[in-house]
């Protein structure tokens, strides 16, 4: 005989977990709208990230090696949305060359 009640799935994260726990439950909801996130990543860089660092850099003075820096670190976040892998290799990536790029922006400035 079936039970008449049905129960909800919870979607809270226990507290005894981890962080690492929760990432990976984000990551595994996020897969679902990986080219939004692709495309968020690609735009934030391309169009934000880069060329406020390009400005702060011609205009404060930059060694080379920041601009080839910058560039890679670009390219590290190119690389992985060009070739579709999912997004566990897309939002680290982007978090890496934004901590990146922001820190270069700031010891130009200083």
């Amino acid at each position: 005989m079936a039970t008449l009640s049905q129960s909800t799935p919870s979607y809270t994260i226990p507290s005894g977990s981890s962080w690492l726990a929760a990432y990976n439950a984000f990551i595994e909801k996020a897969e679902f709208t990986r080219v939004g996130w692709a495309a968020t990543a690609i735009i934030v860089q391309g169009c934000i990230l880069t060329p406020a660092f390009l400005l702060v850099m011609f205009t404060f003075g930059g060694g080379d090696w920041q601009l080839l820096t910058a560039n890679l670190s670009f390219f590290l976040v190119l690389v992985p949305v060009l070739s579709a892998l999912p997004v566990k290799y897309i939002i680290p990536a982007f978090a890496f060359s934004t901590v990146l790029h922001l820190t270069l922006i700031v010891m130009d400035l200083l």
